[in-house]
């Protein structure tokens, strides 16, 4: 359907219950919520496709964070719904709801990738930029899979690359497009970023959530969002960056106490 201007892909569960609106992280798509949605209860369920993944279409004219948040947006309408973002999700559903805080019961951010909030002379930024190396490096070299199979070791769920269904590593390798034009919307620092100032500005609950055993740059992002909210991340044991994904019910039960 036609979300904010731009062919989305829009999955809806539940009838009743609270409103909850989530976006995913890269190189996934709507229905990676599934697992989690079995365990949250009686909800109205509202999972939107980025840009470029599942059924959505890429505008060109716009950066992704903002063509998905402007899908959400008019998903959201005048509210309420608790919203839900993971790694790229979340600056997502944060751009959302500081553009209509008055529609948002709560937000949840499930590891924000925002990178620009890691001071460049930080250990772990300077350790991050190293591990990506490889990464960057395919990209510049237009090696979409090699630059695939490199994400996914540090950002994925730890299965071995050849170890993945084929579909899976053809859906990772057709989209590292969006990966690689998303880099300014995580990394860069120009006036339109989103500040640990404007999150503490929302008047609604805001929950950061991380996996204890996921990477130190993630940790230290999630630790920063949560320190200006005078809280702490809350972490879950035995999880990585796909925590949403394989720890549904831990996810679940803290995404729960935010209704």
């Amino acid at each position: 359907m036609m979300l904010g201007g731009a062919q989305t892909g829009l999955h809806k569960t539940g009838s009743s219950g609270p409103r909850v609106l989530l976006s995913h992280c890269s190189l996934a798509h709507s229905g990676a919520w599934r697992g989690m949605l079995s365990h949250l209860g009686e909800v109205r369920a509202e999972a939107l496709d980025l840009p470029g993944h599942g059924k959505s279409d890429t505008d060109h004219t716009r950066r992704p964070r903002r063509q998905a948040a402007d899908a959400m947006l008019e998903v959201l309408g005048e509210g309420p719904a608790h919203l839900v973002g993971h790694s790229f999700g979340g600056g997502v559903v944060l751009r959302t709801a500081l553009d209509r805080p008055e529609a948002v019961a709560s937000v949840t951010l499930i590891e924000p990738m925002m990178f620009y909030l890691l001071d460049d002379d930080d250990p772990v930024a300077i350790a991050e930029e190293a591990a990506t190396s490889h990464y960057v490096d395919a990209v510049a070299k237009g090696d979409a899979e090699r630059a695939a199979k490199e994400f996914m070791a540090l950002w994925g769920s730890g299965v071995a690359w050849d170890d993945m269904p084929q579909s899976v590593r053809d859906y990772s390798v057709a989209r590292m497009d969006f990966v690689a034009s998303s880099v300014d919307d995580v990394t860069g620092r120009d006036k339109d970023q989103i500040t640990l100032d404007q999150i503490a500005s929302l008047p609604c609950p805001v929950q950061v959530i991380a996996g204890a055993q996921t990477r130190n740059s993630a940790l230290v992002i999630c630790e920063k969002i949560a320190s200006r909210l005078s809280t702490r991340p809350h972490l879950v044991a035995g999880a990585g960056h796909m925590v949403p994904i394989s720890h549904p019910a831990e996810v679940a039960a803290l995404i729960r106490q935010m209704f």
